[in-house]
């Protein structure tokens, strides 16, 4: 999975665009690195073969054949595991391009994609959008010689999304079933950790979404099959890990920064949760 950092993009230079989009027809790997894996840009993948076994901001899905996988800037991914035969074709684009890419479509496709990181589509559904985009977006891309290639590319990227909105329309998977309360909280939840990654107490989170501590474990366990503490717990984990990953900061700043009572207090937490000391973990990570 590519993580392109934003830049200035301009239509003119045609070099840019290898800062900001990626693709690959084929391919079995998909270069996460070390989980936890923070996504900074959009990808899109269609599963060709085989399957891999998902967990994506603390949910469990499988990608199969013929299965869309979208994935946004700010998701987490914490687990991968995929089997011998598992291929993919995909394309990436930086965090720069979303918002000139994805305007134009209502909330609830967004919303739809977000809380659905994988779908399903028919055999001949998933080859019109990989002979259509996958292929000539390929071809754009290695045609290097044509002034206009940026351009090129960010109308294909529109056009993808504006075939595939209408597809998941004219089956009526958006708006086929009143959202369920539990499922809004359930997802309001994540959003919450996500925002608020110095809070681990229930309570806070409860209060938050306007309910009872327990009606909040029971949304959990029924979505996840986790309570409300251990999903807090294992988002807590996932953070620190991200941190761990990507910087030197001491272990005492980030027990600031994330509000744990102290560095020694950190350390027993991701200790009992994962077997090993930040140190270890870190050291292995570099």
């Amino acid at each position: 999975m590519n993580s392109n950092k934003a830049t200035s993009f301009d239509f003119g230079n045609n070099q840019e665009i290898e800062s900001h989009f990626h693709i690959s027809l084929k391919s079995n790997d998909i270069s996460l690195g070390s989980l936890p894996h923070r996504s900074e840009s959009c990808l899109v993948m269609i599963c060709l073969n085989g399957y891999a076994d998902i967990n994506v901001d603390l949910q469990s899905c499988r990608l199969k054949r013929n299965d869309i996988f979208l994935v946004f800037p700010g998701l987490i991914l914490l687990g991968w595991k995929q089997s011998d035969d598992f291929e993919f074709a995909y394309f990436s684009f930086s965090n720069h391009l979303i918002d000139e890419i994805l305007f134009r479509f209502p909330a609830a496709f967004i919303g739809f994609l977000k809380e659905n990181a994988t779908y399903s589509l028919p055999e001949e559904e998933k080859e019109e959008l990989f002979t259509e985009y996958f292929a000539i977006l390929d071809k754009r891309y290695t045609d290097t010689s044509n002034v206009c290639r940026s351009e090129i590319i960010q109308n294909l990227l529109c056009n993808f999304y504006l075939d595939l909105y209408s597809k998941i329309v004219r089956r009526n998977d958006i708006y086929a079933q009143p959202r369920q309360r539990k499922k809004e909280l359930h997802e309001a939840f994540l959003q919450l950790l996500k925002q608020h990654p110095n809070r681990r107490e229930v309570s806070f989170f409860a209060n938050e979404l306007c309910i009872t501590p327990k009606y909040l474990s029971i949304i959990a366990k029924e979505s996840t099959g986790n309570t409300a503490k251990e999903m807090i717990s294992n988002y807590a984990v996932a953070e620190l890990k991200l941190r761990l990953k990507s910087d030197s900061t001491p272990l005492k700043e980030i027990a600031d920064l994330l509000d744990y009572p102290g560095e020694a207090f950190l350390c027993r937490f991701f200790k009992k949760l994962t077997g090993m000391t930040p140190s270890r973990y870190r050291n292995e990570q570099h």
